[in-house]
């Protein structure tokens, strides 16, 4: 090992240096032949099934011990799979009831959506039916309507941040023109930070049309620092595309006879190459 390395002074004044040469032996090993054990011996592993031995826990109710009656349908459940899975049904279950009740009023949720809750306690996986949004709609309602919305909105609840993610994918992959303003507001008030990310750069690159939609009618009369925060979204794509030499500025179009929510705009335009910049220092 290292220790016995020899120090360059120690070596100099040794007797293993003779006019200034060094002689070494080396042996040297040669391996013929090798044998890989990790190919001859390998045991294939099966995908853990934990998930379909708790979901036939639920669909059996073999010791349930609490029941959450939602508009009149009751759904049968363990009060330790609860608590495990989420923080808030920890603290209603052991802190915040009594010991004799066994039964939970739910009141803000459908029976079809703490069906699909119950669905990912216990299989950490999401029921076919919320992968079908239907929500190809123009209306303000489509997107809040569809199931996966809701489940989002059940995540935001209960401090499920996997389902959250699960519900963000779903409603990612229906975004359109038409859709976009109404799912934005869903990720913003359900703190849906990815699919926000995803809606904001999606309405800033397709603007014009985007305006059109009744979506952003909705965005503009109920949720003005989400606008705000789409004209900061707006700025950085202006900033990227800024020689592309655009005849007027989407900044101009998008703020002409527009309440941008007090926020002052400044335009500078140029005939081949316009480039828009926000000028209020406190945007």
């Amino acid at each position: 090992g290292y220790k016995r390395f020899f120090k360059r002074t120690v070596l100099e004044s040794s007797t293993f240096l003779k006019d200034d040469c060094l002689k070494i032996n080396c042996t040297v090993g040669v391996v013929v032949s090798a044998t890989d054990s990790s190919r001859l011996q390998s045991i294939h592993v099966p995908q853990s099934d934990i998930g379909t031995h708790f979901g036939m826990l639920l669909e059996n109710e073999d010791g349930s011990d609490i029941t959450f009656n939602v508009s009149g349908v009751k759904f049968h459940a363990h009060k330790l799979v609860m608590a495990a899975r989420s923080p808030v049904f920890e603290e209603e279950l052991f802190d915040g009831m009594d010991e004799d009740n066994h039964e939970i009023i739910v009141t803000d949720m459908e029976p079809n959506v703490f069906k699909a809750l119950l669905h990912f306690i216990y299989r950490d996986s999401l029921m076919e039916d919320v992968e079908s949004l239907g929500t190809s709609s123009s209306s303000v309602p489509s997107a809040s309507d569809s199931l996966a919305a809701k489940l989002l909105a059940a995540a935001d609840k209960y401090g499920l941040p996997r389902l959250r993610l699960m519900c963000e994918s779903v409603l990612c992959k229906d975004i359109s023109v038409s859709s976009v303003a109404n799912i934005l507001a869903l990720a913003d008030r359900y703190n849906a930070t990815d699919l926000k990310s995803i809606c904001l750069k999606f309405a800033a690159e397709n603007l014009l049309a985007v305006m059109e939609s009744d979506g952003f009618k909705y965005l503009k009369e109920n949720c003005p620092l989400l606008q705000s925060e789409l004209l900061k979204t707006v700025a950085g794509c202006e900033d990227g595309r800024s020689g592309e030499g655009k005849s007027q500025s989407v900044w101009a179009q998008f703020s002409d006879n527009d309440d941008t929510n007090n926020l002052s705009v400044r335009l500078q335009t140029w005939e081949n190459c316009e480039k828009s910049k926000l000028m209020d220092p406190s945007f």
